[in-house]
């Protein structure tokens, strides 16, 4: 394993299936209480069940006009909630970022979305293609540039000397540049504790 990968690997180890890691959706949002987070991403509070990432699995494959699931806990002043492509769009995120908190969301589908997103205060700050970093929109494109040092994302993007870059190293890239802001980078032992999983009802309404 290269070090370089090893975010996207040790995600990986919670689920050996043949179509593990080809999707993976989480948000950070800082100073929220996961009951207010989780009724913001239209999830039942009331089906909250004591649960953990491994077993559970690298996210949900419910859709919007089914019933999905939510995995929620926190990290320090921040939550972190890992579910479906939902938890990651741009009308969450700013509705999470509301009141200028810091929200953080990461779109990963080998066949779709691969982005970095950034929103405070109930807008849309930075977002980063993370196979290719060129690509990058919002309201302040570079905020996260300081967040980004001496991390690699774009595949398209060989320098003399050093490998190609792989889309497993810029999943990894992504994710370390969000522990660099949130002050922790998603590990083994968040991933191992018991956090709390919900029921995410069917898309009725715009949210």
């Amino acid at each position: 394993m290269k070090p370089t990968e090893r975010l996207y690997h040790l995600l990986r180890l919670y689920d050996d299936s043949d179509v593990s890691m080809q999707q993976f959706h989480a948000v950070w949002c800082e100073g929220i209480s996961v009951e207010d987070a989780v009724l913001l991403l239209n999830a039942d509070p009331n089906t909250a069940m004591p649960d953990r990432f491994g077993g559970w699995g690298p996210g949900s494959d419910g859709s919007g006009d089914e019933v999905g699931g939510l995995l929620a806990g926190t990290m320090d002043a921040w939550v972190v909630l890992i579910g479906d492509y939902r938890c990651s769009e741009d009308d969450t995120l700013t509705a999470l970022s509301g009141n200028n908190r810091r929200t953080l969301g990461i779109s990963w589908d080998l066949h779709g979305d691969n982005t970095l997103k950034y929103a405070r205060n109930g807008e849309l700050i930075t977002v980063l293609d993370i196979l290719d970093t060129g690509y990058r929109s919002g309201r302040d494109p570079d905020a996260l540039d300081p967040y980004l040092h001496n991390l690699r994302f774009n595949t398209d993007e060989q320098k003399p000397g050093e490998p190609a870059v792989d889309p497993r190293e810029s999943f990894t890239s992504a994710l370390t540049a969000i522990g660099r802001m949130v002050g922790r980078e998603i590990d083994k032992e968040w991933l191992d504790s018991t956090h709390n999983s919900y029921t995410v009802r069917a898309d009725e309404s715009d949210w």
